[in-house]
């Protein structure tokens, strides 16, 4: 029996979020193979709209998306909706494999996969980016003048819960480490003088109310009734394929990359959601995707 070969792409692209397909784009237009390959489900994709964005703010994700896919498939680039396994990266080139679609050869490689979210398992089906959030930038200010509840275990918990306290008519936050709250904090002295209450406690239940409201039970006994709720220590580094390839990391778990998005790896590049903020928002993460993408292109010349 004759051995199919893997198809072979200039670069492919793993992960289809803002930064994986604005550098499609840009890498298509630039008469390259590309190859971009993803699950449809994009880590944004249970939220009503995208903010902070101002050409495109209150926007559902999936149509934007479908319009980057739009403009990628006009550049010539390709796709390949499915579940990555492995990745692999030699000298001279890189190989992907996927669950239904086979292996992938390319001569460099982009991880655009972001971060993933560790969801509570006491969150109810429904509310992730409907009523529970993570970033207090992206959603509180639709969500003006309602009752907030922050839930966290660390110091981040008090540090976004005062940078959503603006918009909070009411605002309880929840710090599942008691120790917390016996260091020096000044985002809680704030919060306390504005009027919110912190406890150490953390949430063991929650259900969806007739309202809508949500009604978080706790391990101290509590019953906290809120219209938002913002988790803290939410998103993680993805780091399904950085063992893969032996890639360096920085502190926060994600690739060590440049400016322009190289690793330590010459034909892996990486761009999305790992800068050092873990609120690095859509547009920046496009961005990087972008400079990732340029970073790419100067290289396949001047080699």
């Amino acid at each position: 029996m004759t051995e199919t070969k893997p198809s072979r792409f200039d670069v492919v692209i793993v992960g289809a979020g803002a930064a994986g397909l604005t550098a499609a784009v840009m890498l298509g237009r630039s008469k390259q193979r590309i190859l971009v390959v993803s699950l449809p489900r994009r880590r944004n994709s249970s939220a009503l709209a995208v903010r902070n964005v101002p050409y495109a703010d209150g926007l559902p994700p999936d149509e934007i998306y479908a319009k980057m896919e739009l403009d990628a498939a006009g550049a010539g680039v390709e796709f390949c909706w499915d579940e990555v396994t492995s990745v692999q990266a030699g000298d001279d080139e890189v190989t992907v494999a996927t669950r239904g679609n086979g292996t992938f050869v390319a001569a460099r490689l982009l991880l655009a996969t972001g971060r993933r979210d560790e969801i509570p398992h006491w969150l109810p089906d429904g509310v992730w980016g409907r009523t529970v959030f993570e970033c207090p930038y992206c959603h509180t200010f639709e969500n003006s003048g309602k009752t907030f509840a922050v839930v966290g275990r660390t110091d981040n918990t008090t540090w976004l819960a005062r940078l959503a306290q603006v918009h909070a008519g009411r605002m309880t936050v929840l710090v599942g480490d008691p120790q917390v709250l016996q260091q020096p904090d000044r985002a809680r002295d704030l919060l306390v003088a504005d009027g919110a209450e912190v406890f150490a406690d953390e949430v063991t239940s929650a259900v969806v109310g007739p309202a809508g409201e949500l009604r978080l039970a706790t391990k101290a006994g509590r019953e906290v009734v809120v219209d938002v709720v913002l988790l803290a220590e939410v998103a993680q580094p993805d780091q399904r394929f950085t063992g893969m390839l032996g890639l360096d990391l920085m502190d926060n778990g994600h690739p060590r990359i440049d400016t322009y998005g190289r690793t330590s790896h010459p034909r892996v590049y990486s761009a999305g959601n790992a800068l050092g903020s873990p609120h690095y928002m859509w547009t920046g993460a496009a961005s990087s995707g972008l400079n990732a993408a340029k970073s790419i292109w100067e290289d396949v010349m001047t080699k």
